[in-house]
């Protein structure tokens, strides 16, 4: 159990704030870690100023904090100064930063600083150290640390409450003389978040509100606890001081985790988020029509309106990103405004590289230019190669516009047409125009054991007892939690991130072994159903390629795509299917189209067809979701977490040895 103190915004008042947690520690701890939220600096002077407040001897190592503190709301007077020393020194104090998720005494804590300004996040938010007004660009950030973060999140920090945090909940249960505003933004968060507990600041009173039941993802649905804390000292005796036991999510049992308490209500965001999005889908439908985009319904200007203000461009989120449809634009001239003589701005190739987001990789780069153009402009200039179907270009570092950007075409013939475009001019500026990325430097790459990878033989840590079979390219080993006695992985044996990544010769021997896998299962009357799963995690070495198959009854192997669409259903996406193709080029050629560069999640069916669903940018796709469909078909629900399916090194050796015997008539290294 980790024991936390948390606080609302201390506003510079640290004295106050270590004089209570010192007296709170000596008499009911010791605790583990401080989490602070809202401003921690003093409101008062221009976040560049000179620092001499009262966190200065903390920081120079006079005074120390009387437990590890952790905070956000890095602004007010001279924060940048002290932000900046505290990070070189070796004080306990720590800023947890603008946005993301960090591992701090054992739980997982996801922040986003700084609170929400209209202006500020159209522009960005600004970059740097601190963070007075979040952008766009943190709250993207924290959604990727979301979608690639394993397990659940433990505590969610924020400056702000949510929009609509009270809704559903009788007049009795809500604060009393607060007014229910809050942040939108704050409230989407949260629900991709889905943290255990939300700590926030903000309202300057001390309210919890009745626990409220997140959506089931897979493995059960789990309740959130918010709880907001007033600042720290206030006059008028609200809390500001909260204390927790909390034990790790990563420690907890399935019931544990999914237990919900009396009086828990329905998620309060949910139901307005809902509502949002139909709105903003009717308005899409009225404004688009048969799902033309903006840029194919484009006008001219009438005489004396004002150029557009070029902003950045994220991304369609309906489009599969495609680095085959793609190309890379240098040098493309971007129009001032009437408002902005902005000179241009060159970028080094480091910094290009450093702005590209991972979503980024099916488009046109355009560099050293006044960072003004509009879409509109890149737009019109290259549909004559063909349809452009997405545009991306991003904020930079110091949240500027970036002097690049990202074009993707509906067909590589488009891309290459552009790419024969190189050297012409666009508003005086000569292009260059290239492939966006061949993906010769990831598959260099993709060759190299990765340290830690659980599935690299070469990991010292492997669990080589469970390997049954091993050829020339790939290798069949047991699952580490199995679902049945038939439940296994097909991999490569170097580290490819998915079968897409990997060389045609290697998915081939893979395509062997579930050959192979089938007419094992089908000798003692099963199917064989499986699922591949492409995520790039980021823990263990990122994602190793390879395939889940289990044996099932044929009775349940029919139902198969139903148990898939059905889940799919359950959790809120949906499946396409793709018929069998005949030879693995031709799959991977099918599944390619299907998905482009971006991760997903395909299931093979007993009849050879696949269903597929590529993950989106920032979207949280259920991890246990194979696992639960298996352990359905297999009758065996309950074994849906491998958790519940833990057994001892000779019980996995035992289990390996009669797989071995009864698959040895099939094995193709035999």
């Amino acid at each position: 159990m980790v024991k936390v103190l948390f606080a609302g915004e201390p506003n510079g008042r640290f004295e106050a704030l270590f004089k209570r947690v010192a007296a709170v520690n000596a008499s009911n701890g010791p605790f583990d870690l401080l989490l602070c939220c809202g401003a921690f600096f003093a409101g008062s002077g221009p976040d560049e100023g000179d620092y001499a407040g009262e966190l200065l001897p903390y920081i120079t190592g006079e005074k120390k904090a009387p437990i590890p503190t952790y905070f956000i709301g890095g602004w007010g007077g001279g924060s940048k100064q002290a932000l900046e020393a505290l990070a070189a020194s070796d004080s306990n104090i720590k800023y947890l930063g603008r946005s993301g998720v960090a591992a701090v005494g054992g739980l997982s804590i996801a922040f986003l600083d700084g609170t929400y300004n209209a202006a500020a996040f159209r522009e960005g938010g600004g970059r740097g150290t601190g963070c007075r007004y979040f952008g766009d660009l943190d709250v993207d950030k924290l959604k990727l640390a979301l979608a690639k973060a394993e397990g659940d999140i433990d505590v969610l920090l924020t400056n702000e409450w949510p929009q609509g945090l009270c809704d559903g909940l009788a007049d009795a249960a809500r604060p009393q003389d607060v007014k229910l505003d809050g942040s939108a933004l704050c409230a989407e968060v949260a629900m991709a978040c889905r943290p255990r507990y939300h700590i926030a600041a903000g309202k300057r009173v001390f309210y919890a509100r009745p626990p409220y039941i997140n959506a089931d993802l897979g493995v059960g649905s789990h309740v959130t606890r918010f709880i907001g804390l007033a600042q720290v000292g206030n006059n008028n005796k609200q809390k500001w001081l909260h204390a927790l036991g909390l034990t790790p999510a990563s420690q907890m049992t399935p019931e544990q985790l999914t237990a919900v308490p009396d009086g828990s209500s329905p998620c309060p965001y949910e139901i307005a988020s809902k509502k949002r999005n139909a709105e903003e889908a009717a308005r899409e439908d009225e404004h688009l029509g048969q799902q033309d985009w903006r840029w194919q319904q484009r006008g001219k200007r009438q005489k004396g309106e004002r150029p557009p203000i070029a902003a950045p461009s994220y991304g369609r989120k309906d489009i599969v990103k495609d680095k085959r449809k793609t190309a890379f634009v240098r040098n493309v001239p971007f129009r001032a405004t009437e408002d902005d003589t902005a000179q241009p701005i060159v970028d080094t190739v480091s910094k290009l590289y450093r702005c590209c987001f991972p979503c980024c990789t099916a488009a046109i780069v355009s560099r050293d230019v006044c960072c003004r153009a509009t879409e509109d402009d890149i737009v019109e200039f290259f549909s004559q190669c063909g349809q452009v179907v997405d545009v991306v270009r991003r904020n930079n570092a110091e949240g500027k516009l970036n002097s690049f950007c990202h074009v993707q075409f509906d067909s590589v013939e488009a891309m290459e047409r552009a790419c024969q475009l190189n050297g012409t001019q666009l508003l005086g500026r000569s292009l260059y125009i290239d492939v966006a990325n061949s993906g010769a430097s990831a598959a260099a790459k993709a060759v190299k054991p990765v340290e830690g990878c659980w599935f690299c033989l070469s990991n010292p840590n492997a669990d080589v007892e469970l390997v049954a079979s091993v050829g020339e390219e790939c290798y069949i080993a047991l699952d580490k939690g199995a679902i049945t006695e038939q439940h296994v992985l097909v991999l490569p044996v170097e580290h490819y991130a998915s079968s897409l990544a990997a060389p045609a010769s290697t998915t081939e021997e893979m395509q062997r072994y579930l050959s192979a896998l089938r007419s094992c299962f089908a000798a003692g009357g099963k199917e064989l159903v499986g699922f591949e799963r492409y995520m790039a995690l980021r823990k263990s070495g990122g994602n190793h390629c390879h395939f889940n198959a289990i044996a099932v009854p044929a009775a349940a192997a029919a139902k198969a795509r139903e148990a898939f669409e059905a889940g799919a259903h359950r959790h809120g996406f949906t499946f396409t299917h793709l018929p069998k193709v005949a030879g693995d080029t031709a799959a991977k050629e099918q599944l390619r189209n299907a998905v482009g560069d971006g991760e997903y999640f395909v299931a093979l069916l007993p009849d050879g067809s696949r269903l597929v669903h590529p993950i989106a940018y920032g979207e949280r796709f259920p991890l246990n979701f194979g696992r639960e469909v298996f352990a359905e078909l297999a009758g065996v629900p309950e074994r849906a977490d491998w958790k519940a399916c833990a057994a001892s090194k000779a019980e996995e050796e035992a289990r390996t040895e009669r797989f071995k015997k009864g698959f040895a008539p099939y094995d193709i290294m035999q």
